[in-house]
């Protein structure tokens, strides 16, 4: 079995709070946050007696929009306290709720990749790595063909910025973002988004600065929402958030509604979120909110809020639709959010059995929403219980179409991609099972096809016609003791017969690559799979490419030991890597170094 594979976890940055007592909670709170993750990620439940439930996956639950603050007032009491609940909530959200008298306005808030205005439209460069095109995500260093800006988190939140256009890269401004904890970063049309935690509530906040002159960036506007940071997409020029809200049901007031809603600030809205504007399920089993709203990056304004009674933790986003998916006792609940133009809408609640391993792991084509999921397979009250992985189609109403149940029995999911009407995945104990599955039917999956070969792939990405990148580790076939990293190449140009056309073994064992999509340069078009990762010197980067069925290596640069992360990006002729320590650029054409700028 793996460790934890969970991306979303509580960093210092996102809980930090000052005071002995509140290390002390902070501290027992993450304890008992890696238990319940460990735990739930297996769908283990202390309640658990005997055979797990046999639940139809994505029946809708009941779901009703609160009628009232009062109605939600006694919804939330109803919640008896845990310990558990003490913890969690003394840990997130400790002064993250506002009191009535914050508000300003009494009724409802009205609610392909990155380009700015600043950029050059004719060069020629990469972007983030993303999940869907069109829906950017966040990382920590963006450029626009003109400018690199890099966010480092060392000493506060300071943006970096470095000028490109004249070859050699400069050194232009920073911005050093006040009252906030820096995790992520959006750049465009001449606005930079910043996202994290605010300092003095411990609540999600957007800070947007006017970056169409770099070298003087301005702010421009702040955005704050109940909760705890979780994900984010920026459509055009509409930035969605998502947090998840904790309630202490000890401190709410009846008469304040800011202490058991979440609330927005932003623009002419701040207070608590609107009835309307909440909906609850009938069956959730923590007092926590999923909040969702989106701002509009141009003039800082709230375009849409929305918050369900009943938490998450994975998010997809497509063009049309955000989906949220949140652990229960033995199932998965999942939402599904219209998104227009800022416009937000919660149109359909269900449930799919097993947990989910990332974003990956769900997908939308042709109004259909598929989901891998692994779960524990219980025979008898006694543990350890054994796994199985899931294929589950659900309908636009979240309504079950389809499932493959009891996949490669004892193994979880590893990685996940889809493509069309074709899943590929990967299990793995001992060895790494690709499966392949005909989704050309919704309403019958079919398995076509099963490549086991020792180790795995943390992650997937086509790479041009008929092949599919695989980023991993080897592992000892007969233990399934996991070794060093690994690059696998998979022909898949016949689905139902893939092979493992080429592999290289790696010195390094661990690279964020492994954890984060994004930290891997995966582009065919140019033949470049770039990545660092942690070898012998410390921090390093490698370029490679795929060429003559082979893998070969084209760049490796030991990095600043100071680095905390890099990322690798190419405008028009020139490949950078870039950390929050320094700059290095190369010839894309045969990488011969070109010049190296140390950042202050």
């Amino acid at each position: 079995m793996s460790d934890n594979r969970e991306n979303n976890s509580i960093t210092e940055n996102n809980v930090k709070k000052s005071g002995t007592g509140k290390s002390f909670i902070l501290a027992l709170a993450a304890v008992f946050l890696c238990a319940a993750v460990t735990f739930s990620a297996l769908g283990i439940a202390a309640r658990h007696t005997g055979k797990t439930p046999d639940i139809p996956a994505g029946d809708i639950k009941p779901l009703k929009t609160a009628d009232g603050y009062v109605d939600i007032y006694n919804t939330v009491k109803a919640f008896a306290p845990t310990f558990w609940d003490r913890v969690i909530d003394y840990a997130y959200d400790l002064g993250s709720t506002v009191t009535g008298n914050a508000q300003k306005n009494s009724g409802a808030a009205v609610y392909e990749q990155e380009t700015t205005g600043t950029a050059d439209e004719s060069s020629d460069y990469s972007g983030t790595t993303l999940q869907v095109e069109g829906v950017d995500e966040a990382d920590r260093v963006k450029t626009d063909g003109r400018y690199i800006y890099i966010l480092s988190t060392k000493n506060g939140c300071t943006v970096k910025i470095a000028g490109v256009s004249g070859g050699a890269p400069v050194q232009l401004a920073d911005i050093k973002a006040e009252g906030i904890y820096c995790s992520d970063m959006y750049l465009s049309s001449g606005r930079l988004v910043l996202i994290g935690t605010e300092q003095v509530s411990s609540d999600t906040l957007a800070v947007i600065y006017d970056v169409n002159d770099p070298t003087a960036p301005k702010e421009a506007a702040r955005c704050r929402q109940s909760g705890y940071y979780n994900q984010s997409r920026l459509i055009g020029d509409k930035l969605y958030i998502l947090s998840n809200h904790y309630i202490d049901t000890q401190s709410i007031i009846k008469d304040t509604p800011a202490s058991f809603v979440p609330s927005v600030e932003c623009g002419d809205y701040c207070g608590a979120v609107e009835p309307s504007s909440i909906c609850i399920y009938n069956n959730c089993e923590r007092p926590e909110y999923t909040v969702i709203s989106a701002y509009d990056i141009e003039d800082g304004s709230l375009a849409g809020t929305q918050s369900l009674l009943g938490g998450s933790s994975t998010v997809y986003a497509g063009t049309e639709n955000i989906i949220t998916c949140g652990i229960s006792s033995v199932t998965t609940q999942v939402a599904r959010f219209s998104i227009d133009d800022g416009k937000i809408g919660l149109k359909a609640t269900g449930e799919i059995s097993g947990t989910l391993l990332n974003q990956f792991s769900i997908d939308e084509y042709k109004g259909y929403f598929r989901f891998v999921t692994t779960r524990i397979k219980y025979e008898s009250s006694q543990l350890p219980a054994d796994t199985v992985n899931v294929l589950t189609v659900l309908d636009g109403e979240l309504k079950q179409v389809s499932k493959i149940d009891n996949i490669a029995p004892g193994e979880q999911v590893y990685s996940v991609r889809f493509m069309g009407d074709t899943a590929y995945f990967v299990t793995f104990r001992q060895v790494d099972p690709l499966f392949s599955v005909d989704l050309s039917d919704p309403a019958a999956p079919k398995i076509i096809g099963s490549l086991k070969i020792p180790g795995f792939s943390d992650y997937l990405f086509p790479y041009g016609d008929g092949l599919l990148l695989g980023i991993g580790r080897n592992a000892d076939e007969n233990t399934g003791r996991v070794e060093n990293m690994k690059l696998s190449m998979f022909d898949i140009s016949d689905p139902s017969d893939v092979t493992e056309c080429a592999k290289r073994s790696l010195v390094p064992s661990y690279s964020d690559s492994l954890y984060s999509h994004k930290a891997t340069l995966a582009d065919p078009g140019k033949n470049i799979i770039g990545f660092s990762a942690y070898g012998n010197y410390g921090l390093e980067y490698y370029i490679y490419s795929f060429e003559n069925g082979q893998f070969s290596e084209k760049l490796y640069v030991p990095l600043d030991i100071k680095s905390e992360f890099s990322r690798g990006l190419y405008i028009d002729d020139v490949f950078y890597i870039v950390s929050d320590t320094q700059i290095l650029s190369f010839t894309l054409d045969g990488f011969a170094p070109l010049d190296t700028l140390i950042l202050k």
